[in-house]
């Protein structure tokens, strides 16, 4: 029987863990739940490497998937968490998504650096300690989002078009040892483009609509639909992944009348209430479908 390891650190697995849980066992594999900050890593003189779970030692799973690393981490609980997944990775455990792509995408902008680098379209963005850059950028791009380096769900991002409100608060961000992540605005039509992933297939589109809001992510109560096939941003979507070195990814992708289409941000863990019940599809058993065939090829 197949061994998987759901990796987060929720200590009662979220919706999402609770479907990949489902989809996996109903293609008969054994499936733990394990909370990445109760995982150890020994390095043993007799014994090679052992991996714990609290105080027992547990069998190396054929598979890891790693749906959070926690939030809120020291440099060194972070960097502890990331060689505990890295080494059982590297004793041949198929990882999804991998360690570094999961980093490189919780860095927005290392992986916007990486989009462009691959001839996707992107916003212009400038990560910056200096607040009289910052003021300079506001009156460049007329309209700025101020942003968390490293966030989700589009908590703590801030809209404005004055200089001395990005003065304000870089000086804020600053006081707390956080640098600013500063994207001009792109105008959109009260709607982006989530497209979901798996493998080397778009599984389905949907918009995420809201028009109380500039913010489009659901937790900030944008209403999702199913989106029609659009081939140009599907064919971004893939390439985002790819990018990325992502199995699968939930792809962030605005329309604009300027600029076409616009890739904003690619998520290594998505989540998909919304766009399951907006499209009929559960990402879910793709996902446990696709580490399946990985592991028995």
């Amino acid at each position: 029987m197949v061994n998987i390891a759901l990796i987060h650190e929720a200590p009662i697995p979220t919706w999402s863990c609770r479907q990949l849980i489902l989809s996996f066992k109903n293609l008969g594999a054994r499936v733990s739940y394990l909370r990445i900050q109760k995982m150890s890593i020994e390095i043993s003189r007799n014994n090679g490497v052992r991996v714990h779970y609290g105080l027992k030692e547990v069998e190396t799973p054929d598979a890891q998937v790693v749906r959070s690393l926690g939030f809120a981490l020291s440099i060194e609980q972070f960097f502890r968490r990331i060689q505990a997944l890295k080494i059982i990775s590297d004793l041949g455990v198929f990882t999804i998504n991998p360690i570094e792509s999961m980093i490189i995408a919780r860095d927005k902008f290392y992986s916007l650096f990486k989009l462009k680098e691959n001839n996707i379209p992107i916003p212009s963005t400038i990560v910056t300690e200096d607040v009289l850059l910052a003021m300079e950028k506001v009156k460049e791009w007329k309209e700025v989002v101020l942003k968390p380096l490293m966030g989700s769900l589009g908590y703590g991002s801030i809209k404005t078009n004055e200089a001395d409100i990005a003065y304000n608060i870089g000086k804020a961000f600053l006081s707390i040892n956080q640098p600013l992540y500063i994207q001009e605005y792109i105008r959109k039509p009260q709607r982006d483009i989530r497209v979901f992933v798996v493998g080397d297939k778009v599984l389905g589109s949907v918009y995420r609509i809201s028009y109380t809001s500039w913010k489009t992510n659901v937790a900030q109560g944008a209403k999702v639909v199913k989106a029609p096939k659009i081939p140009e941003v599907e064919e971004y979507a893939l390439e985002a992944a790819k990018a990325l070195n992502l199995y699968y990814a939930g792809v962030d992708i605005a329309e604009t009348p300027e600029n076409g289409y616009v890739v904003f941000e690619v998520n290594a863990a998505p989540l998909w209430r919304g766009f399951q019940k907006a499209t009929g599809k559960n990402p879910a058993d793709e996902i446990a479908k696709f580490v399946i065939e990985h592991i028995k090829r």
